[in-house]
């Protein structure tokens, strides 16, 4: 009887190492394992919710379990889709012993300060990961093209979210400011979140701000 759900290896951290592996893996010499792992422990790190519920310690811990579960019981213990994943990261080396290699370069790498932008600049789905508002924002209300400006997009997003607001609001803004906040100059702006969403900009970030803040003041005061 299997004792663990698919979704622990399909989903959640084991799935997301093997995928960072794989990732730099296919890029064939564009992407370096260890930035990638890099770049994976700087996201985990992001927020202090992540670190508290799933540190990068115990994320280590569950790929040497992992590991243990690949020897002991074979790719038939696991999800296909796992194991299709684990086959093409690991590259003919054993599966135990790769997902061990994996564990230990998140030990070492979590050990090291963590990397700035400026050295290690937002991959794409690092961007989408960090600040998935703003993603979502782009696609539904400005790409498409229906609102000839960004306060237009502004005023649709808010008659379509009224009076509902609170939540979607104050994810969209949370992304906006810590944007602004982390990347205050145009060029590292440009380098690590623009290059990956277009319609970011400093002036368009604080138009979004300044539009959700001045609603909540005019439509929500007694909230």
């Amino acid at each position: 009887m299997i004792s663990h759900t698919g979704a622990l290896f399909n989903d959640g951290p084991v799935r997301r190492v093997v995928e960072t592996a794989l990732r730099a893996q296919r890029s064939q010499g564009a992407l370096g394992l260890d930035d990638e792992l890099r770049r994976f422990v700087r996201t985990m790190g992001a927020a202090d919710t992540t670190r508290w519920l799933f540190p990068v310690v115990s994320v280590a811990a569950l790929l040497d379990h992992t590991a243990d579960l690949v020897r002991s019981e074979g790719p038939g213990f696991f999800p296909c889709t796992f194991t299709q994943r684990l086959d093409e990261a690991r590259g003919g080396v054993p599966g135990d012993d790769y997902l061990r290699t994996l564990s230990g370069l998140l030990r070492a790498v979590e050990q090291e300060p963590e990397v700035g932008f400026a050295d290690l600049p937002l991959a794409d789905w690092e961007a989408a990961v960090r600040f998935p508002e703003l993603f979502g924002f782009g696609a539904n209300w400005i790409y498409e093209g229906d609102y000839p400006s960004l306060p237009d997009s502004m005023a649709a997003f808010i008659d379509a979210e009224h009076p509902f607001c609170g939540e979607s609001f104050s994810r969209l803004a949370a992304d906006a400011q810590s944007v602004l906040v982390t990347f205050p100059q145009p060029a590292v702006l440009s380098a690590n979140v623009t290059r990956w969403i277009p319609w970011v900009s400093h002036e368009a970030l604080s138009e979004v701000v300044q539009g959700i803040d001045d609603h909540m003041r005019t439509e929500h005061a007694g909230s």
